[in-house]
């Protein structure tokens, strides 16, 4: 009943065992560069152990290819005999439900000793008693997390969770502040309450069961914007100031719980001839994993693309025997289209509204298993994606640049390198999980040689690199409005994140992975770094 008194549930009651969380960083294989092992490959070596041990193990991976690039590595070691029943497992989204299903009844059963899954078994789905989890980097999220480490030990027995991390500086910011993930509290459940595509949503389902009526409201928003578009979609109808509902579709069917852009891509296997759906793949993943020449993984299983329908929503893919995967190369572009607000930033400006982003998948590298390297590349050929969504922004004024950087070269690697260390703090501070919050780098001179600083745009404007934080989702999700209000922590943590990383020039810990033919330039992609986040903080070049 709303309104009466309640009593707040603060501590589980479910069965749980002693608990053993381990952080394991694996070893410096290039100290200059700050390489480390990959987590990849200590994860495997860690999950075989634990499964050779008699011990009943879920691997987490953070993507579906790393999912399906471990569980046949894992397969190899276990299921090399065809007579027996499979020990490994895959689990994720994309797979049919029938799959999934077995697979979870598999689990429980104790037929499978070890199964590798994304997110997908966080929470919400019984998978029977399990010893340890194997975390393959970072979640991203602290909720997340515990999450993973809680699907062992739930019957009381004594469980183990192991949290591997990789190179990326979110891992490596757990890997140097433990103290951060056992004091830290689970991230906010954020909501945007006014996003208009969410929105737009619940009135089609509403409208559904009840007329709307011209002046209605939904919450503190009026109703009329939304209610003439979804008429124009022909799914209500108007008569006399009332909207009804006529379309023969079930509207709670086509909305997803789980994403903001909806129209999943069907997978079809056709190999000897035959049509069959074999998998799904969400709108945001398509383009990353279903182009044309990709090798689709199911249960390690490689199917090549041979023909992706876009318009048709279908990926039409052919059983083969290779001894590689893929992997898609995108670029983004982002557009101011509004500024909302705006303040002094150091000797520049941070501003925050609305982007529009486009997003280009280009081309692929096809990857050697087991050596990881890389053998070859492709192209790829898609519409762009573009989406609206808001984003906060730091810009220096053109002479601060040409005062402080040699070349406009030097001056876009050093945004580059901040952008790489301000989202990981920026991530952090907003306690959301790594996926939410995107970084991007542009200018608006896109004419001029890019070793000198001769030349000014078609508009009049010189040469401006931005560093963009954006909302990684159509609208926005509200992480720049308070990413803007705290601004300058962030820009002053992220110096000194890179400024305390042990690294001589820059590594994947603090600015991002850098080449060994750049290496031993100078200045460094960390000098640049810390040269273009100080310029951010002080009104003093």
């Amino acid at each position: 009943m709303i309104g009466a008194p309640v009593t707040a549930i603060t501590r589980s009651g479910a069965p749980r065992g002693a608990r053993e969380v381990l952080f394991w960083n694996p070893p410096v294989v290039n100290p200059d560069l700050g390489i480390r092992a990959p987590a990849q490959s200590e994860s495997q070596a860690i999950a075989k152990l634990l499964v050779q041990s008699g011990f009943k193990t879920l691997v987490f991976a953070n993507s579906r290819l790393l999912v399906e690039v471990i569980t046949k590595y894992l397969k190899d070691e276990f299921d090399a005999d065809p007579r027996r029943a499979p020990r490994i497992r895959a689990y994720r989204g994309g797979y049919l439900p029938t799959e999934r299903r077995e697979i979870e009844r598999a689990m429980r059963t104790g037929e499978i000793d070890g199964l590798v899954s994304t997110s997908a078994l966080e929470l919400g789905v019984d998978i029977g008693a399990l010893d340890a989890t194997v975390l393959n980097a970072y979640p991203g999220s602290i909720a997340g997390t515990w999450q993973r480490i809680g699907r062992a030990g739930r019957r009381q027995q004594k469980s183990l969770a192991v949290l591997v991390a990789g190179s990326d500086a979110l891992d490596q910011y757990l890997m140097r502040k433990p103290e951060f993930f056992r004091d830290a509290s689970p991230e906010q459940a954020r909501i945007a309450p006014n996003h208009a595509l969410i929105l737009l949503d619940h009135i089609r389902c509403a409208a559904f069961e009840l007329p709307f009526q011209t002046d209605d409201r939904f919450g503190d928003q009026a109703t009329a914007p939304f209610l003439e578009v979804l008429t124009e979609c022909g799914v209500l109808h108007r008569e006399a100031g009332s909207f009804h509902w006529i379309s023969e579709d079930y509207p709670a069917q086509a909305v997803n719980l789980r994403a903001v852009a909806d129209g999943n891509f069907v997978v079809v296997d056709i190999t000897g001839g035959r049509q069959n759906i074999i998998a799904e793949v969400d709108y945001s993943a398509a383009a990353l994993t279903l182009y044309e020449g990709a090798i689709y993984l199911v249960q390690s299983e490689p199917f090549q693309v041979e023909r992706l329908d876009w318009v048709g929503r279908k990926a039409f893919v052919q059983r083969t025997t290779v001894d590689y995967y893929t992997d898609a190369i995108d670029y983004s572009k982002l557009k101011v289209l509004a500024e909302f607000d705006a303040r002094p930033s150091g000797a520049g400006l941070c501003g925050h509204g609305e982007v529009h982003v486009v997003r280009r998948v280009t081309e692929y590298k096809t990857i050697r298993y087991y050596t990881h390297e890389n053998i070859g590349y492709g192209p790829i050929n898609l519409p762009d994606q573009e989406m609206h969504t808001t984003a906060v922004w730091w810009r220096l004024p053109a002479d601060v640049l040409q005062q402080q950087f040699a070349s406009r070269e030097q001056a876009l690697d050093g945004f580059l390198s901040a952008a790489f260390a301000t989202r990981i703090v920026a991530t952090f501070r907003m306690m959301a999980e790594g996926r939410d919050l995107a970084r991007a780098v542009g200018h608006r001179d896109e004419t001029g040689n890019p070793g000198d600083w001769v030349g000014v745009t078609r508009a009049g404007e010189q040469f401006a690199p931005t560093l963009y934080l954006y909302d990684n989702y159509p609208g926005g999700i509200g992480l720049s409005d308070p990413l803007f209000a705290d601004a300058r922590h962030v820009i002053s943590e992220a110096r000194q994140l890179v400024g305390a990383c042990a690294c001589a020039s820059g590594c994947p810990a603090c600015v991002g992975p850098v080449a060994s033919a750049v290496e031993r330039q100078q200045p460094s992609r960390k000098d640049l770094a810390l040269r273009t986040l100080g310029l951010l903080l002080t009104t003093t070049p």
